[in-house]
């Protein structure tokens, strides 16, 4: 058997150890699936700055007074 050979049926049993150790692990998590989050209700207007220093002005990030 060549180097070449050895090289690949060792790269094929690292894979198949790999896969088996992530399904065990993921069969001993017990944490539960994050939840989904709720749908937000207040909706705010797009493109007004608000955080700036009191100019709001849609497109000026920068809070520059005009």
């Amino acid at each position: 058997m060549s180097q070449a050979e050895k090289d690949a049926r060792q790269m094929i049993a690292d894979k198949k150890a790999a896969e088996a150790a992530e399904k065990a692990y993921n069969a001993a998590s017990k944490t539960p699936p994050a939840p989904a989050p709720a749908p937000t209700t207040d909706r705010k207007a797009k493109g007004g700055v608000t955080r700036a220093d009191g100019c709001v002005t849609k497109g000026r990030t920068k809070g520059r007074m005009v």
